[in-house]
């Protein structure tokens, strides 16, 4: 399936937010939509975004019809998740893989939209943004979460760029280059054994968390591990994995370092992504290479269609 870039933003468009995971709070999604105003977006949210279901954002049914019918909408030219929390997975089974292919626009999330973005790259053929959220970074709860270079990506005004990650734990054979696939450890793991699952072959494979002890980590990539996920990979970043140390016997650089002890591929660490600040914008779908010698991930062409 060839991969299709979204057309990129421009002033003044319209930029949609939906909540296809986790039940919003309208302080902070007023604060976000306040900080893409400023920018010289319009917004539009979408409809019942403040339903609540418990602790998810309204019905499966209501978040799929409202991520679809955004799609559709040619006043829309970006759909924006206003935070993650956990849902999104249920929607896949809902959603209609070539409705979405045939109207692509730059989507936008991470954390447990991470279901829903490497599904785009995989089933739809889009590339799909892993990155800020409105309700999240936008309104500050992470300060310096939103890079410039955020902007530049998904306006095409960045052609190519480099994100060093501060460590790295096999050099590999040169630089590795493939489409990035990933994002955060536990959502990816839940994807194992169902439609799906995510595909790693081939591909430069992104694993980021928060919160999570050492023990459940090395837990999820021994998974991924038994499962093949980690065999055929051109190459493995990982982002900070913040607040994933506390009372550890073992630490999460020295998990890491056995579960990709003796890999053939490159394998750089702390990436600046997901749960981190910045939450720098990854594309998923779009080839990259990964320089294992210098820790370097380079995105090497433009993320949008390019500019009429």
């Amino acid at each position: 399936m060839k991969l299709l870039k979204p057309p990129p933003l421009r002033p003044g468009d319209t930029i949609g937010v939906i909540a296809p995971a986790g039940a919003v709070y309208g302080d902070l999604l007023a604060k976000g939509v306040r900080a893409l105003e400023a920018r010289g977006f319009r917004v539009l949210l979408a409809e019942g975004i403040l339903a609540r279901k418990g602790y998810l954002a309204g019905s499966e049914r209501q978040r799929a019809e409202t991520l679809e019918r955004f799609f559709l909408r040619d006043d829309i030219a970006a759909i924006f998740c206003a935070r993650g929390g956990f849902g999104s997975i249920q929607l896949l089974p809902a959603l209609d893989a070539e409705l979405i292919r045939t109207h692509p626009k730059i989507f936008v999330g991470f954390s447990d939209v991470t279901a829903l973005l490497n599904w785009m790259s995989q089933s739809c053929g889009i590339v799909a943004f892993h990155g800020p959220m409105v309700a999240v970074e936008f309104a500050g709860e992470l300060e310096g979460g939103v890079t410039s270079g955020f902007w530049d990506a998904l306006t095409g005004k960045r052609r190519l760029w480099q994100i060093k990650g501060t460590g790295v734990l096999r050099g590999g054979n040169g630089p590795a280059r493939g489409p990035l696939a990933g994002g955060c450890l536990s959502v990816l793991v839940t994807t194992l054994g169902t439609p799906y699952e995510i595909d790693t072959a081939g591909k430069i494979v992104f694993l980021e968390d928060v919160g999570e002890r050492p023990y459940r980590i090395e837990r999820m990539l021994t998974h991924l591990r038994m499962a093949g996920k980690l065999d055929g990979v051109a190459g493995v970043v990982t982002g900070a994995f913040n607040d994933c140390e506390t009372g550890a016997d073992r630490d999460v650089t020295e998990v890491l370092t056995e579960v990709f002890a003796g890999a053939p591929y490159p394998v750089v660490t702390g990436l600046p992504c997901g749960h981190a600040t910045p939450n720098t914008l990854l594309p998923i779908g779009l080839d990259a290479e990964l320089d294992g010698r210098n820790g370097v991930l380079m995105l090497v062409e433009p993320a949008t269609q390019a500019a009429c």
